[in-house]
């Protein structure tokens, strides 16, 4: 073998050498990040108990005004705020066992929240009194579809609202990319590629260089005369 074959083989494997130290790392980060968020869910899981347990006691509030389903399993819970002329949001999707609050933001009006559509055998009264200042009442919703609701002395000027019962909300889809700073993975694989593409870029321009200029002249013409 002359030397022209042996700089050929020698960046053979310092290419191959970088390709697997590309790969490696990554591999191994991938891996990492799966148990840390296999680890995140189960936390997850764990807070979300503690919020059903919270939103059982508000739905408890609700059953002493009569307006919520007997029984409900406690959920989450979601405000409406009543302001003068508007609730807000005025549209609101949630999962069936929701407790939905309606807070009154001190307002000089009087308002009330009349039903004036839900599906059948709903049976949801709203709050057909007339309030104003600070006040609040809660009901929690069990049976699926839209629930319209109006404030009588205040729907000409556009004041009315809708909530929907739904178990399509799209939560599956709202899953936030966990950044790995926050699975406690010092290198990001950003970094891991640049330097892999570095180190196979350096090989390359190593061995061309010595297949260039590397071999002297007596080397080169191997069947030459001495």
């Amino acid at each position: 073998m002359n030397r022209r074959e042996a700089l050929v083989a020698v960046g053979s494997v310092l290419g191959a050498g970088s390709a697997v130290t590309a790969v490696m790392p990554v591999g191994a980060q991938e891996d990492g990040s799966g148990g840390n968020e296999s680890g995140g869910n189960e936390t997850g899981g764990g807070s979300g108990g503690n919020e059903t347990q919270g939103g059982g006691n508000e739905s408890g509030g609700g059953n002493q005004s009569g307006n919520a389903s007997g029984g409900g399993g406690g959920g989450a819970t979601e405000t409406v705020n009543v302001v003068d002329n508007a609730f807000e949001p005025a549209e609101l999707t949630i999962e069936p066992g929701t407790t939905v609050e309606w807070a009154w933001q001190g307002t000089q009006a009087q308002h009330n929240v009349v039903p004036d559509s839900q599906p059948e055998g709903a049976g949801w009264e709203g709050h057909t009194s007339l309030e104003s200042g600070d006040f609040s009442f809660s009901s929690t919703f069990e049976t699926e579809g839209d629930y319209e609701y109006i404030c009588e002395p205040h729907v000409s000027q556009g004041m009315t609202g809708t909530i929907t019962v739904t178990t399509d909300t799209g939560g599956g889809q709202a899953e936030a990319d966990v950044d790995i700073h926050d699975l406690g993975v010092p290198i990001q694989k950003q970094y891991v590629g640049v330097a892999s593409f570095l180190a196979t870029f350096v090989s390359l321009v190593f061995t061309f260089y010595l297949l260039k200029y590397g071999e002297s002249a007596n080397t080169s013409s191997p069947g030459r005369d001495r």
